[in-house]
């Protein structure tokens, strides 16, 4: 080879691979996700919300790789309400006994008796598919669909904080008013779930959230029932778990392809199934969360059309896709 003929080998190797902020930060995310999984394959899915703070802000050091400093603040701001509302969950721990409320048992079950011809959902769910010596293919799924909200609305978020800015802020900001209207509901009525009025004797039920972890690993099983023994367990009406479901449905519903849409309509059922079965949930708390999550989604839509903002639209073309895109 001549030397004008290597001179140009090293020019066209050099212009294809040439070094770029977000090639690099695109292979620091993948690698940070692929280091996630092996994580959580050795010491369980973190399901706790510091782990999932921290993890969260892990993703965020990554996007901020070779950014001006006021793209880092930026970035930092998009997700602060995000996180901020994570760590409120944690101080409303123990709200009701500092605020001298007492935890309401009665009007959730009567609700479900009346609507269920005497009997709650619960009871009869557990009486017919609970086998205490056997792990179903059931408890599996149910465990997974369980699960699936520490997971679920964090990656909507960041794949459309990586794609559309835009549509990330209006996402967090039905997220961040939805959670904040549940946390303002738990204080003002905290409330038992059924595992706990099984406990105080008012019914029949067992909480069997974590049965699907003796099949799936014990790492992770430890990890979750930390994380339930951790969080407000009076924090019950609405199911937060059954009202992100059905943000996310809404959300998503005008943005996928006509074809995804009814496994975005079975999330929230499914879900709504999970919690009902596993002892975490009334009907009740089911229902008003997704009442909770059309009410963020409508309030927050009117609000948008209001201020001119345009809704986005469903599979735009590839030069508006760019044209949408964040910055580097």
């Amino acid at each position: 080879m001549t030397t004008i003929g290597f001179g140009q080998a090293r020019a066209e190797v050099a212009t294809r691979f040439r070094f770029t902020w977000p090639a690099l930060r695109r292979c620091a995310l993948g690698l940070y996700v692929a280091t996630l999984v092996v994580w959580s394959a050795q010491y369980g899915i973190p399901v706790q919300r510091e782990l999932v703070s921290a993890w969260v802000c892990g993703g965020l050091a990554c996007a901020s790789l070779g950014r001006r400093p006021q793209q880092i603040l930026q970035l930092v701001l998009d997700w602060l309400p995000i996180l901020v509302v994570l760590c409120a969950y944690d101080f409303s721990r123990g709200a009701a006994d500092s605020l001298g409320m007492g935890v309401h048992a009665h009007p959730m079950i009567d609700f479900d008796r009346f609507v269920f011809f005497g009997e709650t959902p619960t009871e009869w769910l557990q009486a017919h598919l609970n086998e205490p010596e056997v792990v179903n293919w059931w408890d599996v799924a149910f465990t997974i669909v369980y699960t699936s909200y520490f997971i679920v609305p964090f990656t909507v978020a960041g794949v459309l904080w990586a794609r559309d800015r835009l549509d990330f802020r209006r996402f967090a900001r039905r997220l961040v008013s939805l959670a904040v209207a549940a946390l303002a509901t738990y204080m003002a009525f905290p409330a038992a779930p059924p595992w706990m009025a099984g406990d105080m004797g008012l019914l029949e039920v067992q909480r069997t959230t974590s049965r699907g972890w003796e099949v799936l690993g014990t790492h992770t099983a430890g990890l979750f029932s930390e994380g339930q023994a951790a969080v407000n367990l009076v924090a019950a009406v609405p199911s937060l778990h059954s009202a992100v479901a059905a943000l996310v449905a809404m959300f998503l519903w005008d943005r996928v392809r006509p074809r995804l849409r009814p496994m975005l309509a079975l999330y929230p059922l499914v879900m709504g199934l999970t919690l009902i079965a596993t002892g975490e949930h009334y009907f009740f708390d089911i229902l008003l969360g997704w009442l909770y999550a059309g009410a963020a989604m409508a309030a927050w839509g009117w609000w948008e059309r209001h201020r001119g903002m345009e809704p986005a639209g469903l599979e735009p073309a590839p030069s508006s896709v760019q044209g949408r895109r964040s910055p580097n």
